[in-house]
């Protein structure tokens, strides 16, 4: 897969993903990597930093839980605030997808011309 089309687009997939509940950051490596049937591998190098930026601007939080085995595990949960955030971006790539649709396919299946 293109890089260059998922450049930006990490933030919203997390947030969509913590959505469904809190996960922590193996998990949500393997989550995206099984939703993309393999066509995407989130890096550790990529998804930290991006945690780490949503948690600064207050739109998710994170929490130590220890496991069974005894060792402890990070979890990230979305806020209220990460929750306004979504819906906005999910309306930005709605409108964004339907733009880049007007041109890769003009007068195409939409019926709707620009």
């Amino acid at each position: 897969m293109d890089r260059e089309l998922l450049k930006g687009s990490t933030p919203i997939l997390l947030l969509s993903l913590l959505t469904e509940g809190p996960m922590y950051g193996y998990q949500i490596i393997e989550t995206v990597l099984e939703r993309t049937n393999g066509a995407y591998t989130l890096k550790e190098g990529a998804l930290y930093p991006a945690l780490h930026k949503l948690e600064a601007a207050e739109f998710i939080s994170s929490y130590w839980q220890t496991q069974a085995n005894g060792r402890d595990r990070r979890y990230y949960a979305i806020l209220p605030a990460g929750s306004t955030f979504l819906e906005a971006k999910k309306k930005q790539w709605s409108l964004f997808v339907n733009m880049v649709e007007g041109f890769v396919t003009p007068n195409g299946s939409t019926g709707s011309k620009g």
